[in-house]
């Protein structure tokens, strides 16, 4: 996207035609040539929309199909996850729902602790899990850790756990950073943990201060690693309590001093107002220059009102280990603040590129009211209630993103769900190198309009209502044991 070309800010009012200033073609008119896609008309067609249309639906319509399975899938919420060569590996996280706000049970049982890593293979209809090793055991059965793939190697990074073996619950924040080789973990769980050996799986080892963190987001590029967000929860948990949030992104590097490895190169990042944020989802887009990979914080908890925030904040300069962040006032996500299953993709579209995030559920702002046929604000008795919404997120990756929340008549969530799941994307779907994008013109080559399955959905919270507790007494959420595969359409009326 060259800078000349795009505009900055737009009017929410105008609903789609924000893609205009998204592709940044206002000093320049994109004509359907006939060598493109009917996705790549599709999205002409948008530019060329009056400016008072009001429209809000999407054009790529998402819909969901829960999947029959002859073979055991445990059922785990917040977990690591990563896919390698169509093999999932997910480990850590929780097999409960929602922890007890008033500690009756206590909340954040280690017995409640997924302790076993999984091997997940669709095609062979198989899973495998082995234990935990018992040298690990306290850091990688954590709660809500952060955690990035690049490749054959997936990083993992602190998390909520228990700080020693007479701990019965979790009261501690992990400062130790995994690096670990996927190719030989999935061997080793395969192999009843019978090979290969445990430095040939995690490869790297690192304990640290500067590591403390749980809630937030991890990313990696060029050699530079980056914690966005999140917090440092010390002791059990007490209801009310919050731990000291790291307002910050914190940059380092990996380094080796004889035979052992340390971080180096730290750089902080602070920002109290903005990055004050934890469980959020954090999108990874491709932008337009050198640096080409940035990330986009939605939502996350809790602001000084005790509610989600709704403006997405950009973060760029990852791989020259110079970040910078860019607030955006203009928009207020309306749905789906919190950590959910998450959809990365990309349009690739002439020079330009154009992300697509996708959040299927979570906790939300506004709910769909049916007599309204509209969202609506919860009373303040029920704020931020568990969604069963699907948004979509345009974005350029730097400054600007439109919202748009499918609503009926098209499909909404089948419950209250998506609270800390994980997607799945399928392999040959994705873009370039990367482990987790999306390439939306694979999806969608000509004449294809779907539904086309992109991947699955796995794990979560699952609730029976919108908010658990009531002056009735409390309703109990679990971790969802059904995984579904998620579609992705152009419906013919916006074809035509």
């Amino acid at each position: 996207m060259n800078k000349d070309k795009k505009v900055t800010g737009w009017i929410a009012q105008i609903g789609l035609l924000g893609f205009l200033a998204l592709v940044g073609c206002t000093e320049k008119k994109v004509e359907s040539q006939p060598s493109e896609s009917l996705l790549q008309q599709r999205v002409s067609g948008m530019m060329e929309m009056p400016a008072g249309d009001s429209t809000t639906s999407d054009f790529i319509q998402m819909s969901l199909e829960a999947m029959d399975l002859n073979f055991y899938l445990p059922a785990i919420q917040s977990p690591v996850t990563a896919s390698y060569n169509g093999q999932w590996v997910l480990f850590g996280g929780r097999k409960y729902g929602l922890h007890s706000m008033d500690n009756d049970p206590p909340a954040f049982q280690n017995l409640q602790a997924n302790d076993s890593i999984w091997v997940i293979n669709m095609a062979n209809n198989t899973s495998v899990g082995v234990p935990v090793p018992a040298s690990y055991f306290r850091y990688l059965t954590a709660s809500s850790q952060q955690y990035f793939q690049n490749g054959d190697l997936l990083y993992v990074n602190g998390g909520f756990t228990f700080s020693d073996s007479t701990s019965k619950v979790s009261n501690w924040t992990s400062d130790a950073f995994f690096e670990i080789n996927l190719p030989n973990l999935i061997q080793y769980v395969t192999s009843n943990g019978a090979s290969p050996t445990l430095d040939q799986v995690f490869t790297k080892f690192i304990r640290d201060p500067y590591l403390q963190v749980t809630g937030g987001e991890m990313i990696e590029s060029n050699g530079n690693f980056y914690l966005v967000g999140g917090q440092n929860y010390k002791g059990a948990y007490i209801p009310g309590n919050t731990g000291e949030y790291t307002n910050s992104i914190r940059k380092f590097e990996i380094s080796q001093a004889g035979n052992s490895w340390n971080i180096s190169d730290t750089l902080t990042l602070r920002d109290s107002e903005n990055l004050h944020r934890r469980d959020f989802n954090l999108a990874e887009v491709i932008l337009p220059y050198t640096d080409s990979l940035g990330v986009v914080i939605y939502g996350g908890v809790f602001n000084k009102y005790g509610f989600g925030y709704q403006s997405p904040v950009y973060i760029s300069g990852l791989a020259s280990g110079n970040p910078a962040i860019q607030v955006d006032d203009s928009l207020k996500q309306e749905v789906n603040l919190y950590s959910a299953a998450k959809i990365n993709s990309v349009l690739a579209f002439g020079e330009y590129r154009v992300s697509r995030i996708a959040l299927l559920g979570g906790i939300t702002f506004k709910a769909y009211d049916p007599d309204s046929s509209g969202l609506v604000i919860p009373d303040s008795t029920l704020a931020l209630p568990f969604s069963n919404l699907m948004s979509s997120y345009y974005t350029n990756g730097e400054d600007e993103t439109i919202e748009l929340v499918q609503l009926p008549p098209n499909e909404l969530l089948p419950g209250y769900l998506g609270t800390n799941a994980v997607f799945f994307p399928l392999p040959q779907l994705l873009y370039g190198n990367s482990s987790g994008i999306i390439d939306l013109n694979k999806v969608f080559p000509d004449p294809i309009t779907g539904p086309v399955l992109v991947g699955y959905m796995y794990g979560g919270i699952l609730s029976p209502v919108p908010n658990t507790f009531t002056a009735d007494g409390a309703y109990n959420t679990r971790t969802n044991p059904v995984l579904y595969g998620i579609y992705m359409s152009i419906p013919m009326a916006t074809v035509e």
